[in-house]
């Protein structure tokens, strides 16, 4: 098992929430996006480059 930066899960979804405030105008859109998408591309990177470390 893998060890998660979760660091930059976080820093993903505060980005991705930064940008869901500018794209949508309805603050839960917003928020489902930053965390949604964010947590999920976070989640990506971090577990791969917890891979290339091994």
């Amino acid at each position: 098992m893998s060890k998660i930066s979760w660091f930059g899960v976080f820093l993903f979804m505060f980005m991705m929430s930064v940008v869901g405030f500018l794209v949508f105008d309805n603050i839960v859109s917003s928020l489902i996006f930053g965390i949604g998408v964010g947590g999920a591309i976070g989640w990506l990177f971090s577990t791969k480059k917890a891979k290339e470390k091994e």
